[in-house]
């Protein structure tokens, strides 16, 4: 089981922040933006709506509703998770 991660202080906060900005403004993350806005845009997703695009393993893009996207974690996917059987069932949960 794992351990609970404590949460941020104030300094840490702002030290996440400051590197996010920074992050943000390089032509990389610049360059995902707009590839995202994109296909939103080819996908007929409008603001507020309640799906996001999702991206493929071959590399395009399709609308998928933001529960099932985001649930996978990321780029990897968060293993521990789901091995504990997701968000809300095994033994990560209680």
């Amino acid at each position: 089981m794992t351990k609970k991660r404590a949460p941020l202080t104030a300094k840490g906060k702002a030290t996440k922040a400051r590197l996010q900005k920074k992050y943000n403004a390089t032509p990389k993350a610049k360059k995902k933006r707009a590839e995202d806005n994109k296909a939103r845009k080819a996908l007929g997703l409008k603001k507020g709506d309640t799906r996001d695009a999702s991206r493929t393993t071959g590399g395009g893009f399709k609308a998928e509703s933001r529960s099932a996207n985001r649930s996978r974690g990321g780029k990897k996917g968060n293993i521990a998770a789901k091995i504990a059987g997701g968000r809300k069932g095994g033994k990560a949960s209680k």
